[in-house]
């Protein structure tokens, strides 16, 4: 999707929330609109960890994507 690794793939038909604050495993989260076979919107996530975002732990100076 955005070109970086990352750590897992997750889809999703309704009732999403992100909250990457308080996220001590994940950094980023890349989203991309795609279908199923019968055409049903869905939402694919691309879970990127603080490594692969390339940024500090949570709470670390520069710790956090702009």
């Amino acid at each position: 999707m955005c070109g970086a690794d990352f750590e897992s793939v997750s889809i999703h038909d309704e009732g999403v929330m992100v909250n990457l604050l308080d996220n001590d495993r994940f950094q980023r989260v890349c989203f991309q609109p795609v279908s199923d076979d019968e055409g049903t919107p869905l939402v694919r996530f691309f879970h990127h960890t603080h490594e692969q975002a390339g940024t500090g732990q949570s709470g670390t100076p520069g710790g956090r994507v702009p």
